[in-house]
């Protein structure tokens, strides 16, 4: 739980505009080229990320070798998945 905390501590909730929606429709279609998998959900999180110049700390594989990524699977999860 401390580290969630952490995480919710550090984090930063961007409201979701039009021009967002309209430039993660963009990145959605070129990331399901390249993706297995990848989502709508997934485009929106990563262009918000990029218009704050910020970063997706995640463990979700979609997300793997992305520049703006943190990735924390290895680091905070356990061998069944669990924080």
């Amino acid at each position: 739980m401390k580290r969630l905390e952490f995480i919710r501590a550090k984090s930063r909730i961007i409201e979701l505009d039009f021009e967002t929606a309209a430039e993660a429709g963009k990145i959605d279609v070129e990331m399901k080229k390249k993706v297995k998998g990848w989502s709508l959900a997934d485009s929106i999180i990563l262009c918000t990320a990029r218009s704050v110049k910020g970063k997706v700390v995640t463990g979700d594989e979609h997300f793997r070798g992305l520049e703006e990524t943190i990735f924390i699977k290895e680091q905070f999860y356990d061998a069944a998945g669990r924080i």
